[in-house]
């Protein structure tokens, strides 16, 4: 164990960006050269013989120490307490307390006052301060003084919630941020700035909050990643907190509006009931709308949520599939694990670009270093969700888009071979999760049956036959005696032969087992005997024998061109708004026996519900409802328009092309949207159907591949 000089040592070599030479610590700390010299053997000693990275010395530049968010966190648990009153603060720790102080009182604070706070002088809060107010312009809030007052925090409410909460993650998981204010005393570094997140929550219950999330989860049907639980309790906490001092949140009757039709607000609303009677608030109608928005960009695990947008998220999905592909030269559509995954992320992630919800992502940095290609390759394609969501990507979240292609890159390495039943637990989400077990599936002969959220482990230990745990968190509960290796989500030579010794007590003779293929177990069942339902007989054998479900056969998926063929194409269509224009699309399926009348009345009630976000590329509408039982079959239509018809999109109004969608369930039309996109790209197709007279002319183009 290190001494208390000696760990306050090692945590400022770590948060300061860049070299620290010995001359600076030796002022810092007071003490000689020569001592921090030992002091720093003792510290490399103490990394070495915990099995983490030990200090980098680069001859005159100084020391810098270089780790992950996985290696930090172990450090931090390892440093032990260290006296608040000896520590020297460094100048960014300074700011973020009086950051801190300011979010807290929300009046006016002194400068004698922060100085006796932070034990420095008037003139260094001074400086500081600069610093201070570019942290708030940046976050459209604002430094207002008063003489014999001293300075305050002003801007809208949204800006300062914001940014209490970045403030109260920063520089930390937000899940470790969440146990750092929720338990009184915690067995890990109490460096300066955490005291002050614990206190903003001092008079906060954050385990009853824990308890309302969990009722959320089980009326969603589904289960949070670590991060979004943990970001939603603290959203949820500080709005009580500003509740309490009668500053409510203000949204538009509108947005309102359309909030007010889903589940996610109907949970809301009973969570609120919950929360007024606890700590015994008002929780008005805007800040229900707030908490759902909060819902719906939380990233969830799994989700049984049937969106009326769900055809053009899937467009944007396959789009990006496909243009991310092109640009890393590498055929990904083929690859239906990458498209259900990212459909489940993109959902989400629209909504937080929609209302600027911020994502932290602490593997971003090693993400950026291990799929540097990919990474660019995303940012460059992925304008589809920005121009729909109308915001752009941020870094954060183009790292986790980057999980879900870096995953599916490694699933084309992999070779099928005899392996164990292993389930892989993450924090940080499902795409990581699938990183994970892509990365270890290539190196090991492992099976993955399943991923896991930590707080999902139980329910799927329950549920399935498991040999192994590799978890990228501290897994605290019961495993049932199942061994349990934490890695790195990149997985360092450690982790790999940690997980070597283990699977090598299996191929000694612990268990044998081979891969079981459900697609050969069913064709055995199926030349025996008569399967009166397939889907039901996979779901129920996958359980039973702990593997996978991926049998896909027996759904009919259409060709692009067996679904739109000439009968359902019709060119120069009069119309004079966006409603006939997609009465006269939901027509012709109608009258080719694809839909019911309701099916027409549900596109047009979408879009006046949600907006039209239907109109999908620069003149492109693709009007569509949820699968239901006024749809008889898959089917597509295509109008061309006489005049330019504007949505109420601005960014791609006029529309000339209507191409109306439907399906009976969310995955039998993937192959035909999947080419319908292809099209839509390629600009020679669209002037061939803008400039035809004749149906033939799109059809052939369609069945020659544009090669007329």
């Amino acid at each position: 164990m290190l001494n208390k000089r000696c760990s306050k040592l090692l945590y400022e070599i770590m948060n300061v960006e860049g070299y620290m030479n010995i001359s600076q610590l030796s002022r810092e700390f007071g003490v000689s050269n020569r001592t921090i010299r030992y002091d720093l053997d003792k510290v490399d000693d103490f990394l070495k013989s915990s099995n983490l990275p030990q200090l980098i010395r680069k001859p005159n530049e100084g020391i810098n120490y270089k780790c992950d968010s996985v290696e930090k966190g172990k450090v931090l648990d390892l440093l032990g307490e260290i006296d608040l009153d000896q520590y020297i603060l460094s100048q960014d720790e300074r700011i973020t307390i009086i950051l801190s102080e300011l979010l807290e009182t929300r009046e006016y604070i002194t400068m004698e006052k922060l100085s006796e706070i932070l034990l420095v002088s008037r003139s260094t809060i001074i400086k500081d301060m600069d610093k201070v107010r570019e942290w708030l312009l940046s976050r459209d809030l604002e430094l207002e003084s008063c003489k014999r007052h001293g300075v305050k925090i002003i801007g809208e409410e949204r800006h300062l919630r914001k940014a209490a909460l970045e403030l109260l993650t920063s520089n930390v998981d937000v899940y470790k941020a969440l146990n750092l204010i929720k338990y009184p005393k915690v067995s890990k570094s109490e460096f300066g700035l955490d005291k002050y997140k614990k206190e903003f929550f001092k008079d906060i219950d954050i385990p009853y909050i824990e308890n309302c999330l969990h009722i959320a989860e089980k009326q969603l049907e589904t289960k949070f990643t670590d991060e979004a639980y943990s970001g939603l309790v603290i959203h949820i906490a500080i709005a009580i907190k500003r509740i309490r001092e009668e500053k409510d949140i203000v949204m538009e009757e509108d947005e309102l509006k359309a909030l007010e039709i889903t589940k996610e607000f109907v949970v809301a609303s009973s969570i609120a009931k919950i929360l007024e009677n606890r700590f015994k608030v008002i929780i008005p109608i805007d800040e229900i709308g707030y908490m759902t928005i909060h819902l719906l960009g939380s990233n969830v695990a799994t989700s049984k949520n049937n969106d009326a947008d769900w055809g053009a998220i899937e467009f944007i999905t396959d789009n990006l599939i496909n243009r991310v592909g092109s640009s890393l030269n590498i055929d990904l559509l083929g690859d239906k694990q990458l498209f259900d995954g990212l459909l489940q992320h993109i959902r989400p992630t629209i909504y937080r670009l929609k209302h600027d919800l911020t994502l932290k992502n602490p593997l971003l940095k090693e993400i950026k270093k291990s799929y540097e290609k990919v990474f660019y390759a995303i940012k460059q394609c992925a304008n589809g969700i920005e121009e729909y969501a109308g915001n752009k990507l941020s870094e954060e979240e183009i790292g986790y888009l980057t999980l879900h292609f870096g995953a599916a890159i490694e699933r084309s390495k992999e070779s099928d071979k005899p392996i164990v039943n292993v389930v892989i637990v993450c924090a940080t989400g499902i795409g990581t999760a699938k990183l994970v077990s892509s990365r270890i599936q290539s190196l090991f002969n492992i099976n993955i049956i399943n991923t896991a959220s930590y707080y999902n482990l139980d329910e799927v230990l329950n549920n399935k036959e498991v040999d192994l745990i590799i978890t990228t968190v501290p897994i605290k509960s019961d495993t049932n005696n199942i061994p349990c290796i934490e890695v790195n989500p990149f997985l360092t030579e450690k982790n790999i032969n940690d997980i070597s010794k283990v699977l090598r007590q299996y191929n000694n003779g612990h268990i044998n087992k081979h891969k079981v293929s459900l697609d050969k177990v069913m064709d055995i069942i199926n030349e025996n005997c008569t399967i009166l339902n397939s889907k039901k007989l996979a779901e129920d054998l996958a359980m039973y024998l702990s593997i996978a479900n991926d049998f896909k056969r027996g759904v009919f998926e259409p060709m692009l061109d067996e679904v739109l063929t000439n009968d359902f194409i019709k060119l120069n269509v009069e119309a004079e708004n966006w409603e006939q224009a997609v009465r006269a699309g939901g027509e012709i399926l109608k009258n080719n026996d694809v839909i019911e009348e309701k099916y027409i009345e549900n596109m047009i009630n979408s879009v006046k519900t949600l907006g039209p976000y239907i109109v999908i590329a620069p003149g492109i509408a693709m009007p569509h409802a949820r699968p239901d039982e006024s749809v008889k079959k898959i089917g597509m239509s295509l109008i061309t328009l006489n005049k330019p018809i504007n949505f109420g999109n601005k960014d791609n109004d006029p529309v000339r092309m209507v191409v109306c969608l439907c399906a009976v369930d969310h995955s039998s039309h993937l192959k035909a949207l999947s080419e319908l996109v292809t099209f839509l790209g390629d600009k020679e197709f669209i002037s061939t159907a803008l400039n035809s007279n004749n149906a033939s002319d799109i059809t052939n183009y369609i069945k020659n591949k544009g090669e007329m």
